[in-house]
């Protein structure tokens, strides 16, 4: 035998070393040995060493042009290389010499696919089909390019061919996710990256391409699971490090989350996601200092990432840090839309200046509770532009309307034509554009109440709750429902407070659950849960609700600001990490001198608040004076 069949089939039995002993020794002998060339220049390629690899190979290719076989590998060695251009002329070459070549056609579509030159990739993964119809990996990757185009029911048609042929192939139940995920098939798609993961349990994208869908869908938990199994598998995997630390953020299990999310910023210290997550995760713990470093980090790496700069305003607003945080609260109309979007929407921005005779049109944004806590700003900016004219929420205009008269300003309903108006300013921008700072915003609130029930709606509801014998307390325990929305508590958590014997109690709030209605008519208090939402038709109504209760007890929510404004006794039950304009400070809000915040002692932990609350209810006290005074 030769050196080089000495050498070939060393090669067959995998002694590399052999092979390549033998290979060269032939070569010495003829430096035309074409195979030779060819067979070592592929050993060079398995180790890796691609320039040695292309430089054997290209050697035979000009000794035997002809031969398709080494066309085809020394695509292959090119393309490992990177030069994946010179490799797809080396597929078609060979292609040429043997157009029913099944691996060049599977070879060319690869390299058009890694060149994005997806139209091409499926013709080519097409033709291997033709010749190899039951081609898993062929179809596979036939496919992914389909995805890539958008195809995506031709995609699964193809995807769900495949897997008859290869049932329990785990990456063709991933890719079959992906595909179902982009029709919009959820169910499918999350029963896909299961059964993928359960394919193949280290199988790291198929756990978090389970996980961000589980997340979409706000199945944190079992989003959670997915992502930690990921990274029981793969510790360093950024993609789950971030997908865990949304999930538990959406649990409110923040701590857990911060730990992910900085392992993850620690290995990908450019990733801007990650960053901004770790912010919200750290704002949430009412770690603000440390929130501000990774809004900070956000904005060095992208500087006009809207959410980062509004969630940096919330930060430095909690603090008390007015003087920057107003200015900063401006990029919320970066991130969502003004409320109402109204076609005066493109008047010139009132900027403070005093204005003689130009009218001046104020626009209630966001809530029913901001414009409630904000309206307070009008007769300071009325002293600047005479000729002032609110936009309100319909729903507040009956409760506005003797306010606009005392303040001498004209009130419109929000979406109200206002032709005469020249210059326009959003309600929440009035401490901005009015200069208020922490220092000269105290003073200026009014130590009396700003808002009140209109007489006529006193009248109307005067003898409503005379017959109740208990202390009259009013009730809002939830906002309106929202994604992440952290200001609502179930009913039934609400139990140590409803059971106390001694108080009716008036219930505020207009839109309730049908989970909660129902709970209210088999409630063993029903006889002290006493409603009116039938009746309460806009916000003087329940303005002179208020004013017949003895205290009110609310979570975060317009009610709340009503009662506030009214100077009510209010125990506000707030989360954790309250919403900014409550502030990190005492128990007190200088916002409203009658209210005392009760906080969630941990995020989620709505019990110690609502026992904080029954207990000073339990001590009975004097509602004819204030509570406590702010700090």
């Amino acid at each position: 035998m030769t050196d080089f069949d000495d050498a070939l089939q060393a090669h067959r039995r995998g002694n590399v070393v052999a092979a390549a002993q033998g290979y060269r020794a032939a070569i010495a002998q003829n430096p035309g040995h074409a195979q030779a060339l060819h067979l070592l220049g592929l050993l060079y390629h398995q180790q890796e060493q691609h320039d040695l690899a292309i430089e054997h190979i290209e050697q035979a290719a000009a000794l035997q042009p002809d031969d398709p076989t080494i066309q085809l590998n020394l695509g292959i060695a090119l393309r490992a290389a990177g030069h994946t251009d010179q490799a797809i002329a080396c597929f078609r070459k060979a292609l040429a010499l043997s157009p029913a070549m099944a691996a060049a056609h599977y070879n060319l579509g690869n390299a058009y696919a890694a060149g994005q030159r997806h139209p091409e990739a499926v013709e080519s993964f097409l033709n291997v089909v033709r010749l190899q119809p039951n081609d898993l990996a062929a179809l596979n990757n036939l496919g992914n390019a389909l995805l890539a185009l958008q195809r995506h029911q031709e995609a699964v048609d193809v995807l769900e061919r495949a897997l008859q042929l290869g049932p329990g192939h785990a990456l063709l139940h991933n890719n079959l996710g992906i595909a179902h995920h982009a029709l919009q098939e959820t169910d499918r798609a999350i029963g896909h990256f299961t059964a993928a993961a359960a394919a193949d349990p280290g199988y790291v994208s198929a756990h978090i391409n389970l996980g961000n869908l589980l997340h979409a869908q706000e199945r944190n938990a079992e989003a959670a699971v997915a992502f930690e199994t990921a990274l029981a598998c793969e510790p360093t995997s950024v993609p789950a490090l971030v997908g865990a630390g949304s999930a538990l953020s959406a649990m409110e299990r923040y701590a857990e989350a911060v730990v992910h999310l900085e392992s993850a910023v620690r290995l990908q210290p450019q990733l801007v996601p990650a960053w901004y997550n770790l912010g919200c995760a750290r704002l949430a713990l009412r770690a603000y200092g440390a929130a501000l470093e990774a809004f900070d980090q956000v904005l060095r790496l992208a500087p006009g990432f809207a959410p980062a700069h509004l969630n940096r305003a919330h930060t430095w607003l909690a603090m008390g840090d007015y003087q920057r945080g107003w200015p900063e609260y401006e990029w919320r109309f970066q991130t969502i839309h003004p409320v109402p979007s109204s076609p005066t929407s493109d008047l010139p921005r009132w900027q403070g200046e005093a204005l003689d005779h130009q009218v001046l049109l104020i626009q209630a944004e966001q809530g029913l509770g901001d414009t409630l806590q904000f309206v307070r700003f009008i007769p300071l900016a009325a002293q600047r532009a005479p000729h002032l004219v609110l936009a309100a929420q319909p729903e507040l205009v009956p409760l506005l309307e003797p306010n606009a008269k005392a303040w001498g300003i004209r009130l419109i309903a929000q979406n109200d034509a206002c032709p005469d108006a020249a210059v326009q300013c959003p309600l929440l921008s009035l401490p901005y554009v009015l200069g208020m700072t922490l220092e000269t915003f105290i003073p200026d609130l009014s130590p009396a109440p700003y808002l009140a029930a209109p007489e006529d709606y006193r009248a109307k509801w005067r003898h409503v709750l005379h017959g109740l014998k208990g202390r009259k307390i009013g009730l809002a325990w939830s906002g309106r429902i929202r994604h992440n929305e952290n200001r609502a508590i179930p009913l039934a958590r609400l139990t140590p407070l409803l059971a106390l014997d001694d108080i009716d109690w008036v219930i505020l709030q207009r839109d309730i659950s049908e989970a909660d209605l129902d709970m209210l008519k088999d409630h063993p208090h029903a006889a002290h849960l006493h409603r009116f939402d039938d009746r309460v038709e806009n916000f003087a109504d329940t303005a002179a609700l208020v004013e017949q209760l003895d205290a009110v007890v609310s979570i975060d929510t317009s009610v709340a600001h009503l009662a506030g404004a009214m100077h009510k006794p209010l125990w506000l039950m707030l989360p954790f990490a309250a919403d900014w304009r409550w502030f990190a400070g005492s128990e007190s809000s200088f916002w409203y001198p009658t209210t005392q915040r009760v906080y969630q002692s941990q995020p989620g932990g709505w019990e110690s608040a609502i026992q904080e609350i029954v207990t000073r209810l339990k001590q009975k006290p004097s509602y004819s004076e204030r509570l406590r005074a702010p700090d």
